[in-house]
């Protein structure tokens, strides 16, 4: 098969699986909806059902945020929160770095086999900025971090510099820990409703933003 065509049909089937996702999503927590959206409802009741769900739901969201990564363009915070509302921060943490580090490679290896990363993408001026980097595998790790790179970008760029999955294995893995643990903080200190926790977490994405300077310091000294 040509693998323009592959491309469309793999991309076809992974937009179908999210919608399936998405509807298992809306099934899964119709209840919590309900009760979201109806003025009288207790909020213990709510906090209770929200807190209700087990390993399959997690294996799901897992599932999906994999996905949700491997796809160019879509966001996964949302889900990230989710979990940690569901969860709370320990166990959200957990289920957030499987899904992003699952979904991060799961992209990598289909750029490696399928050359499915386009010429846009890896002309991206972050693709030529980590690629001439001093150090490029911890360009990589820290371009995870920053929320502002997509990590599609990221994953174009460790498959242009022809790195093997075990050698960015680990890139990867340190890469999502920031943002899989501020995201399930989040959902924990939004679930209890923390404004202090929220402002301080808000504080942190942008310390990790900040981190696009090391990137330009790292380049500019190759």
């Amino acid at each position: 098969m040509d693998k323009r065509v592959l491309k469309k049909v793999l991309l076809v089937l992974g937009v179908v699986l999210l919608l399936l996702l998405f509807y298992w999503l809306y099934r899964e927590f119709h209840t919590e909806i309900q009760l979201l959206l109806n003025p009288k409802a207790s909020r213990a009741l709510l906090m209770k059902e929200v807190r209700s769900h087990g390993f399959l739901t997690a294996g799901g969201l897992i599932l999906l945020t994999a996905l949700m990564c491997a796809l160019p363009g879509l966001p996964t915070s949302v889900i990230g929160v989710l979990v940690g509302v569901c969860y709370g921060p320990i166990i959200g943490s957990c289920v957030n770095i499987v899904g992003n580090a699952s979904g991060n490679l799961l992209s990598m290896t289909a750029l490696k086999h399928l050359n499915l990363g386009s010429h846009k993408q890896s002309s991206s001026k972050w693709v030529k900025r980590i690629s001439q980097m001093k150090h490029p595998k911890t360009g990589l790790m820290i371009a995870y971090m920053i929320p502002v790179i997509p990590s599609f970008v990221v994953n174009v760029t460790a498959n242009s510099l022809k790195l093997s999955i075990r050698e960015v294995f680990l890139s990867v893995v340190i890469g999502v820990l920031p943002s899989s643990i501020l995201y399930a903080f989040g959902g924990e200190a939004l679930f209890h409703g923390y404004t202090k926790t929220a402002l301080i977490l808000v504080a942190s994405v942008i310390i990790l933003v900040l981190l696009v300077k090391f990137i330009k310091r790292d380049h500019h000294l190759e």
